[in-house]
């Protein structure tokens, strides 16, 4: 096979995991596909300039999508400790603080703050009682339909778009 073939073949690996994974960043691509950081962002450049990705900032993170959902919503992301902590909440309603710092072994502090951010996204809510906060997770789906975790890693049956 000449070169030529095998960068054809790598882009194709690499579309196809975008496409699977929208909203995937450079670092889950790299570690899920094991590829080079050179390699990887070469073939990045070229897929954005064949017009098949683009790609959009969020916060910290470069994140790639398929060319198929430009003009789309963008769906919001979460990332896998949000998606634990919500698999978590959904199985043990009304679960506090200390509940959660036992069964999923994090800090008061960062679960305080996933969780500030879920109930920004509207997907937790808090009731307060006798002082102790208890924690709910919103609707009757699992997730809505425009959120998908952040990370690719999680072997989550939630990761696609739906």
């Amino acid at each position: 096979m000449n070169r030529l073939e095998i960068a054809k073949q790598v882009r194709k690996k690499i579309l196809n995991f975008i496409k699977k994974n929208p909203g995937t960043h450079f670092s889950d691509i790299l570690r899920r596909l094991n590829l080079s950081s050179g390699r990887l962002t070469y073939h990045i450049m070229k897929l954005e300039e064949a017009g098949k990705i683009f790609a959009q900032y969020e916060k910290y993170w470069k994140r790639f999508y398929p060319i198929s959902m430009k003009g789309e919503k963008i769906p919001l992301s979460l990332t896998p400790t949000e998606m634990k902590l919500i698999k978590l909440v959904r199985k043990r309603p009304g679960s506090t603080y200390n509940d959660l710092v036992k069964r999923f072994g994090k800090t008061r502090q960062s679960i305080y703050f996933h969780f500030k951010k879920l109930s920004k996204m509207g997907m937790i809510r808090t009731e307060s009682v006798k002082g102790e906060h208890h924690f709910y997770v919103k609707g009757n789906h699992f997730l809505p339909p425009n959120i998908h975790p952040r990370c690719a890693s999680c072997n989550d049956k939630y990761h696609s778009v739906e």
